[in-house]
């Protein structure tokens, strides 16, 4: 396990030396070790059941067993624990701070990418199988990075600085950062005795190591630890045993009273080293609450499930083995006259075969009766009805081991077809009650897991790191502002909520239920609030919003979209502030009656131009008229000019021509 790099440093403790620190942390493991030892010696017998280790030397006792530890675990797993959980990061109290929208989105993508790998899902599935079964489920985190050389830049220049060697001043930066989950084996983990978990004081998590082990970890005289474990090797001694097998058992000690950390090996006189507080996390413990299975108020010591229903599950092995013996002794057996060797030969004989006989013998046997007498065959109907016995008291243990454990026949998966949907839904909701308390526990410890591991990351990740895995800009304004709160733990929980989605395993049609009446319920909002938002301006569209996402933020296919909704409304707002900057549009009646009125009056216009038209073209006919007859006047004048002129002219005439005549 390897360490950030400057907080793993040996340090002196003032108030306990590594010899007093060993001395001190062996009695406090041994004091725990006793405390826990009934529960690690059940807890054992569990597993071999579960995994049926027990059933070789069963079977030569002739014994049977009923898997009903096996059946009720996995099924118990899957209600629990069904799929990998997600990060839900979001905004504390729902305002719209940029600011904090970025710190969650930046949380939320950052444990999505370290969640991104099979070893974490890994982790919390083991640990809910261990609460299955012994009744205790641990994971913890563990933060590594890893640094590299590089030259120190001198902030004047910009130039790499140089020593007084002539050589560039190497400075140690962090080159790759992660943050994994680890699963604690049960029998590994020890913590001080007490009533409950705020009486914890300090936990132990148990390393089996190799001398390379010993010394990747840094600790000092690796060579001097005494490697204390070795596997069983049957009638082997330790001492042929090879070291390259043998490991050294180092308990990593986290003392919340302290701060420190010890790392202690049983039978070694001081204590290989003692840390600094390593994360300096606000609960300092790299790991939340663990789960347990069955609590008392008077010890931190957790009870087993199958101890429950241990009595009910010996008696079902109990009938188990004997319907397998009475089911061996269920045969057809009997005996038969030896004087006719046929009647055997007749016991083996196939489908439609006739197996043939002397008259003689055949004779005989229809003088005994017949084939019926011939045989006489032993009794099987005793063992037949006690069978059946067997069988409904076994199917009755069955139902009684489902109804202490709280597994109901919908939550296996069973029904009965001739029950109604109302019986099946009030079975499933008795089921979901006796399993949600453990359902909750289970979502309460990954929570509280991605919650230390957000706290890991926010203090430790790099602003580089963090862009990278988040796809975010480092320079951006917004995003240095974000890191300001991420680096303060009490600006981010101030800000911030995390939490997961449901870790239980989702009704296909409850979910598609819940989103047709979300669409539905807004659709008639929508509609309901559209004339009150035009009408009343502003106020009105921000009071809608609110209802909105008020309204949403109930339905859980409504939850991601909050934002949407609030970006929505933001750029309607806009919109209509925007809309009030400018002049008013003018009433569309007004607007109407205005062109209507100009429509008139150009109508008019034109029939009074039209009319004075009539009247210039009644004047214009009329002038023609008068000139027509002025001409036709003259003309008539001309006419009677030329004829009175032309009488004259010839009566001249007569009078010359009468003034020639000779007399």
């Amino acid at each position: 396990m390897m360490d950030e790099p400057g907080k793993g440093e040996t340090t002196e403790d003032p108030g306990m030396s590594p010899e007093q620190a060993a001395r001190h942390w062996q009695v406090q493991l041994h004091l725990a070790e006793r405390e826990v030892k009934d529960w690690c010696e059940y807890g054992d017998k569990v597993q071999k059941r579960y995994r049926r280790e027990q059933q070789a030397a069963l079977r030569n006792r002739k014994q049977r067993q009923f898997s009903i530890l096996y059946s009720n675990t996995e099924t118990l797993k899957s209600a629990l624990y069904a799929r990998t959980p997600k990060p839900d990061v979001r905004r504390r109290f729902g305002d719209r701070n940029p600011v904090a929208r970025t710190v969650a989105e930046i949380v939320e993508r950052a444990l999505s990418y370290c969640a991104d790998n099979t070893q974490h899902d890994r982790a919390y599935r083991s640990g809910v199988h261990d609460l299955t079964l012994p009744g205790r489920g641990v994971v913890r985190l563990d933060y590594t990075a890893e640094t590299t050389q590089v030259p120190q830049v001198d902030p004047l220049t910009g130039q790499p600085a140089i020593g007084p060697d002539g050589q560039p001043v190497m400075v140690d930066q962090i080159a790759e950062q992660e943050i994994k989950e680890q699963h604690v084996y049960w029998r590994d983990f020890l913590w001080s005795p007490g009533q409950c978990w705020n009486e914890v004081t300090w936990v132990a998590f148990r390393h089996r190591m190799s001398r390379k082990d010993l010394k990747d970890n840094g600790f000092e005289n690796p060579d001097e630890i005494p490697l204390n474990w070795a596997p069983d090797m049957g009638d082997k001694s330790d001492r042929d045993i090879p070291d390259d097998i043998k490991r050294a058992e180092v308990w990593e000690v986290w003392c919340k009273t302290s701060l420190r950390r010890y790392w202690i090996v049983k039978g070694y006189n001081k204590a290989l080293r003692i840390d600094e507080d390593p994360y300096e996390l606000e609960g300092f413990w790299p790991l939340a609450e663990p789960l347990s299975a069955v609590l008392g108020t008077d010890s931190y010591v957790p009870t087993a499930y199958y101890a429950e229903y241990e009595d009910q599950a010996e008696d079902l092995d109990e009938i188990t083995g004997r319907i397998s013996n009475l089911v061996k002794a269920l045969k057809r057996r009997g005996v038969y006259d030896a004087s006719v060797p046929e009647l055997k030969r007749l016991a083996k004989a196939g489908d439609n075969e006739f197996i043939g006989v002397d008259g003689a013998k055949y004779n005989l046997v229809q003088q005994a009766g017949g084939l019926k007498k011939a045989f006489d065959t032993e009794d099987i109907k005793p063992i037949a009805d006690t069978l059946i016995g067997l069988y409904e008291q076994r199917d009755r243990l069955i139902q009684a081991i489902y109804e202490v454990s709280g597994i109901s026949d919908i939550v296996r998966g069973s029904t009965n077809p001739n029950e109604t949907a109302t019986a099946q839904n009030i079975k499933a909701q008795f089921g979901s009650m006796r399993l949600r308390d453990a359902q909750r526990e289970v979502q309460r410890w990954v929570r509280d897991t991605y919650r230390l591991k957000a706290e890991l990351i926010c203090q430790n990740f790099t602003p580089e790191k963090l862009a990278s895995i988040t796809g975010m800009n480092a320079e951006d304004q917004l995003f240095q502002q974000a890191m300001q709160v991420l680096r303060s733990d009490e600006m981010r929980g101030y800000q911030i909520d995390i939490e997961t989605d449901s870790t239980v395993f989702e009704d296909a049609e409850a979910e598609k239920q819940s989103r047709v009446e979300m669409l539905t319920a807004m659709g008639g909002m929508a509609q309901q609030w559209l004339p009150v938002v035009q009408m009343g301006g502003p106020p009105m569209l921000k009071l809608v919003g609110e209802l909105m996402s008020f309204g949403v933020r109930g339905f859980k296919a409504g939850r991601t979209m909050e934002d949407s909704i609030d970006e929505a409304f933001q750029a309607l707002a806009q919109q209509q502030a925007q809309a009030a900057q400018q002049p008013p549009l003018p009433d569309p009646a007004v607007v109407k009656a205005e062109a209507d009125m100009k429509a008139k009056e150009a109508e008019m216009a034109m029939k009074r131009e039209g009319h004075q038209m009539d009247m210039q073209g009644k004047v214009m006919d009329l002038q023609v008229k008068q000139q027509s007859a002025a001409i036709d006047m003259q003309a008539q004048q001309a006419k009677a000019a030329f004829a009175r002129d032309a009488g004259v002219m010839a009566l001249q005439q007569k009078a010359a021509n009468g003034q020639q005549r000779p007399n």
